[in-house]
């Protein structure tokens, strides 16, 4: 992976006590390793990824927008006022422990947004303080597609979204779904996508004529929220033309029988009709894709769930797998075998039982049932009821929730709504308090990656301002609420500690300059299911889930037209006929 430094003009370089800290970037999730060079708290130079986000990161520490300092007002509208860090803690506990003493502890929501690096600490902060309603963005991002895969191929399956990214040198043939790595995976367009594309069988199915849609085989353009139809309709054809894996599906299927009479309605024409992809190009794709053995279903745990059937069509897609026996073999689709998973320091099992119903508890449980946090959605109707006065929030971002003005609103009637982040945006015009966080070059964190990968980084310099990290945030917010006792004395170096526990390491093992421990792990299943079979009820692949029928809901991966949609919406879409990224013909 190529390299790049961002380094300091001659003139703004201080070059003496240099100090080095293997850190890493937090522009994003991967946590992709950087070196920083500096010398009394100005950075000298940062090593990093060849990456367009990474080159952002001092800009956002030194941006001249960033707020450095917390601030108050009596309500949402009126003037900040700044204020010490101290003060804006101790006004904002004082009128948490208000709140909770006149309405309950239930009458309060913890949501996060990003930074991920603190959410056990802030869910343990809902729970300690009596608050069931810790939510977070995975509402309406990845849990939709974890639960899909949960659900239709058992809990063992949970990362299947993650392998299916993995570069497995035995695949024959690669069924990539609404996935862009130009634009979204380093190292971009050298990605292996693309590069194996050019002599690698490769079906694209994408809105976008991407690069990587160009070097396919196949591209399946499909107009969006279309994704199941067309997941159904190879499925058909695969049947039809008696590629199935038979042997699999035999001994591991259940609901097969419902799932095959169902199919048979999405017949090439029909298909054709829906998504707008030309049958032989499906008829084309579906028999690539079952023959060429073993094959790779790459898919997007987040795009293709933005749409009102998004739960549906995500079952759809990756059941391809199952039926064409790609499941657990080298070249097709493995889920983890072994992964490095902490202490769960949540207080969830500890706390939440003796708690009220979280939000979305009662409208939503299937998601509440098989994850833990409440559903962050209906945040807005729960506020506008008067069951939600108050909000705490790191990260958070109103602009995620579709009819995000029905949501400002109702978050500017709250009496208290907290918000800490690096600069003023439509979500901080809506707080009464804002809570100035530190980049993650100037807070530390423990960094411990499923794949194998542990680390503690140290802050490379000293947070700006009065910028705090978004753990040292939380657990002042605990001594001022007087929760201390329940968050290690206030000692994160012992919360480190316990969360290590799990994988058999203590904080004093990993290096104080901020370098990684690699740890080997046996990491993807073979044919793990012929000996434990599939951790659903029924211990197979479920074409009908037994959990969504028990919970009332259509056992089959159902297609249903988008609500936002030409189709779905006609009237609406005469004056709106924009669909995300594409234009589709009227």
């Amino acid at each position: 992976m190529d390299e790049s430094v961002l380094v300091k003009s001659e003139s703004e370089r201080d070059t003496s006590n240099v100090k080095t800290t293997f850190a890493s970037c937090y522009m994003c999730t991967m946590d992709c390793p950087i070196t920083v060079k500096s010398s009394d708290d100005e950075i000298i130079s940062v090593s990093y990824p060849n990456c367009v986000r990474a080159s952002a990161m001092e800009e956002q520490r030194d941006s001249e927008h960033r707020v450095i300092k917390p601030m108050l007002r009596e309500q949402s509208g009126d003037s900040w006022t700044t204020v010490t860090w101290d003060k804006a803690i101790e006004q904002t506990a004082l009128k948490l422990a208000d709140i909770r003493e006149r309405h309950g502890a239930d009458s309060i929501a913890f949501f996060v947004g990003y930074t991920k690096e603190s959410r056990p600490y802030f869910q343990r902060l809902a729970y300690t303080f009596g608050s069931p309603h810790y939510i977070a963005e995975s509402s309406c991002c990845y849990v939709s597609a974890f639960i899909a895969s949960k659900l239709t191929l058992g809990k063992e399956y949970a990362s299947f979204f993650n392998t299916s990214k993995m570069r497995q040198a035995e695949a024959q043939c690669r069924l990539v779904w609404t996935n862009n790595p130009t634009e979204s995976f380093i190292p971009y367009s050298r990605h292996y996508l693309l590069k194996d594309a050019e002599s690698l069988p490769t079906i694209v199915v994408d809105p976008r004529r991407t690069p990587l849609a160009e070097a396919a085989t196949i591209h399946l353009q499909l107009r969006p929220g279309t994704d199941g139809a067309l997941a159904l309709g190879m499925a058909h054809v695969i049947f039809s033309e008696g590629l199935e894996d038979k042997s699999f599906l035999k001994n591991h299927a259940h609901g097969l029988a419902e799932y095959q009479a169902y199919v048979r309605e999405f017949t090439p024409e029909r298909t054709a009709d829906i998504t707008g992809i030309e049958a032989t190009k499906i008829i084309e794709a579906a028999k690539l894709y079952a023959t060429t053995k073993p094959a790779q279903l790459n898919v997007s745990q987040k795009a293709m769930t933005q749409h009102s059937n998004g739960f549906q069509n995500h079952r759809a897609v990756i059941l391809l797998a199952a039926i064409t026996g790609n499941l657990d073999v080298a070249g097709g689709n493995r889920p983890w075998l072994n992964r490095l998973v902490e202490t769960n320091i949540s207080l969830r099992t500890e706390k939440l039982p003796n708690l009220a119903p979280r939000i979305g508890e009662k409208e939503f449980p299937v998601f509440t049932d098989n994850y833990d946090q409440g559903q962050s959605m209906p945040l807005a109707e729960n506020i506008e009821s008067g069951r939600i006065k108050a909000v705490v929030s790191i990260g958070a971002n109103v602009m995620m929730w579709p009819n995000s003005k029905r949501l400002e609103k109702a978050l500017k009637s709250l009496e208290l709504f907290t918000v800490c982040d690096f600069f003023e945006t439509p979500t901080s015009d809506a707080a009464t308090a804002f809570f100035p966080a530190a980049t993650h070059l100037e807070r530390q964190a423990l960094i411990v990656k499923p794949a194998g990968k542990v680390q503690y980084r140290p802050a490379s310099v000293s947070p700006r301002g009065d910028a705090h990290g978004d753990t040292e945030f939380i657990f002042a917010m605990a001594e001022a609420l007087g929760l201390e006792n329940e968050f290690w004395g206030g000692d994160i170096a012992k919360s480190y500690d316990e969360r290590l526990q799990g994988i058999g390491f203590k904080f004093a093992d990993l290096p104080e300059n901020g370098k990684t421990i690699e740890v080997d792990l046996e990491k993807l299943a073979e044919r793990k299911y012929e000996k434990t079979g599939f951790e659903t009820p029924s211990g197979k692949v479920e074409f009908v889930s037994t959990a969504l029928e028990d919970a009332g809901y259509d056992g089959l991966p159902i297609y249903k037209e988008p609500y936002w949609s030409p189709l779905g919406s006609p009237d609406v879409a005469k004056d709106f006929p924009l669909i995300l990224n594409l234009r589709w013909p009227q």
